[in-house]
C-alpha cells in the first residue's frame, strides 16, 4: 500500500472529513494510488488522486467522484461529501442563513441573495463545470456570473437547470418556480399586463389595441420598455403576418 500518508492539516473541517474519508475508502478497498488511477481508465493520474486526499484544498469535484467510483462508493455520497467541505471553506467568506426561504422571497434582490445563498451550500461549483453538467446551452456560465452578481434573472429553464446542477431536491422546485414568478409579475406594469392581455386577444378585423394608463402616469412608458416586457412574456411578435410595433395604433 505504500508509505504512510502524511497528517491531514486544515481549519476546515468539512475537507478534513472528505480527506478522511477518501483515505478510508482507498484503504478498505486495498488499491494503490496507482491501481486507483488505473480504475480511473488513467483520467487521473495517481498524483492527483493522492493530492484529492491529501487535505491540502478542496479537490475538483470530477476527481472526487472518479476516485469514489473506483473505490466501489457511490456517486451521491461522494458529492455530499465535497459540497459540505465547499460549502464550509465559503462560509468564512460569506454569510449563510442571511437570504430568506423561496416561498418568502417576495422581490428580485431576495430572490438573488436566496439563489446565491444556495449556490454556496451546494458547494460553489466552479461556474463552468455546472454549464457542462446542465448540457450544451441550458445554463449559460455567463448568464450565472450576471445572476450571481445580481445583474440579470434566470429564466423558468435556466432555474430548473440550475436547481438540478445543485442537487436540490426535486421536491423543493416548484418553491423556486413560484418564487421567480412572483418577482418576474411584480417587474411588470399595470401598463404591460394590459397590452399583454389585448396582445392575446383573437384577431378581429379592424380590432385596435387601446392604451390607457393608469391616473398618476403618463405616456413616457418607452417602446423599448414595452417589447421587452412582451419578450419576456412570451407574447407574440406577429400577428395576421405583420410585425407589431408596440406603442403604435395598429389594425388586425
Amino acid at each position: 500500500m505504500g508509505r504512510p500518508e502524511k497528517p491531514i492539516a486544515t481549519l476546515n473541517l468539512g475537507l478534513l472529513a472528505l480527506a478522511g474519508w477518501l483515505r478510508e475508502i482507498r484503504t478498505n478497498a486495498q488499491l494503490t494510488y496507482v491501481e486507483l488511477a488505473a480504475r480511473t481508465g488513467n483520467a487521473y493520474s495517481a498524483t492527483t488522486l493522492q493530492r484529492a486526499a491529501s487535505g491540502e484544498r478542496v479537490p475538483r469535484l470530477p476527481v472526487v467522484e472518479a476516485y469514489a467510483v473506483a473505490c466501489g462508493q457511490s456517486l451521491e455520497q461522494a458529492r455530499r461529501r465535497w459540497r459540505h467541505a465547499r460549502a464550509v471553506e465559503h462560509s468564512i467568506m460569506h454569510v449563510l442563513g442571511s437570504a430568506p426561504r423561496p416561498r418568502l422571497v417576495e422581490n428580485a434582490a431576495e430572490l438573488r441573495a436566496a439563489l446565491r445563498e444556495m449556490y454556496h451550500r451546494a458547494g460553489a461549483m466552479p461556474l463552468r463545470e455546472m454549464e457542462r453538467r446542465a448540457g450544451l446551452g441550458r445554463l449559460p456560465r455567463s448568464t450565472m456570473r450576471r445572476m450571481l452578481d445580481g445583474t440579470t434573472m434566470l429564466s423558468k429553464d435556466q432555474m430548473l437547470a440550475f436547481l438540478t446542477v445543485c442537487d436540490v431536491p426535486e421536491r423543493e422546485h416548484q418553491d423556486w418556480l413560484d418564487a421567480l414568478s412572483r418577482v418576474w409579475d411584480k417587474r411588470h406594469s399595470w401598463y404591460d399586463n394590459e397590452l399583454f392581455k389585448n396582445l392575446n386577444e383573437p384577431a378581429e378585423q379592424n380590432h385596435r389595441i387601446k392604451r390607457k394608463p393608469p391616473s398618476g402616469r403618463g405616456r413616457s412608458t418607452s417602446n423599448a420598455g414595452a417589447q421587452r416586457s412582451q419578450f419576456a412574456r412570451g407574447g407574440p411578435a406577429h400577428r395576421n403576418g405583420q410585425r407589431l410595433k408596440l406603442g403604435v395604433t395598429t389594425t388586425g
